[in-house]
């Protein structure tokens, strides 16, 4: 596994010259999805969307889904 490397922006700073050639260079390559972290479906995003609207957030967290669907939260293993 490779190393991860995790940096800070602040809000309206502007991308250097190293960052911008790095995105060009991801430019036209394709996206590989991991068996993990499979593609988001139309209905997950729409529900996601719709908990967005109700609960006035552009963040949902563990709460929000948990309080919508208990179902989802019952009986798992914590551990």
């Amino acid at each position: 596994m490779e190393d991860l490397e995790f940096y800070t922006r602040r809000v309206g700073e502007p991308l250097t010259a190293e960052e911008k050639a790095e995105i060009a260079a991801l430019k036209g390559r394709p996206i590989v999805f991991d068996e993990d972290c499979p593609p988001t479906t139309l209905e997950q995003v729409e529900e996601s969307l719709r908990l967005m609207q109700k609960y006035n957030t552009r963040c949902l967290t563990k709460e929000i889904y948990m309080k919508e669907f208990p179902e989802r939260f019952k009986n798992r293993v914590v551990g």
